[in-house]
């Protein structure tokens, strides 16, 4: 059999844009992945303070599905509930909601937007004191 050498022309060499696929997979900053409003564990940045988070890959009726578990207790990890639960960027709120979950979905206004509804409630209080 003959030894390939790396300079040969037979070596795999990949294409330029799978180079540029993997270079932007690698760069991308992990974002939250709650569930409605609250955190949960298989979020990228939930964390365990103990370090005793582990995320498995579980077979469920023939599909691939991720668990987490705690080392400490050996059972499933309860999330907001522990109390070694975190959150890297702390968005984690007391009440077990992401932060960054609950900013998404409130509405942004504009100052125009704000000026304008506040001249309605004007306009309308004005009405009522002139009868």
């Amino acid at each position: 059999m003959e030894s390939r050498k790396r300079g040969s022309p037979r070596s795999f060499k990949p294409s330029k844009q799978s180079q540029y696929r993997r270079q932007e997979f690698r760069h991308r900053k992990p974002a939250p992945m709650p569930i409605g409003d609250r955190c949960h564990p298989l979020c990228p940045l939930f964390r365990c303070t103990r370090g005793a988070l582990v995320v498995l890959n579980r077979s469920y009726r023939g599909r691939m599905v991720k668990e987490a578990y705690c080392r400490l207790s050996g059972e499933k990890c309860v999330g907001v509930e522990c109390r070694f639960a975190g959150c890297r960027m702390n968005a984690l709120l007391p009440d077990g909601k992401c932060a960054k979950a609950l900013e998404k979905k409130m509405k942004l206004i504009s100052e125009e937007e704000l000026f304008r509804e506040m001249q309605q409630i004007e306009d309308y209080d004005a009405e009522d004191f002139m009868r």
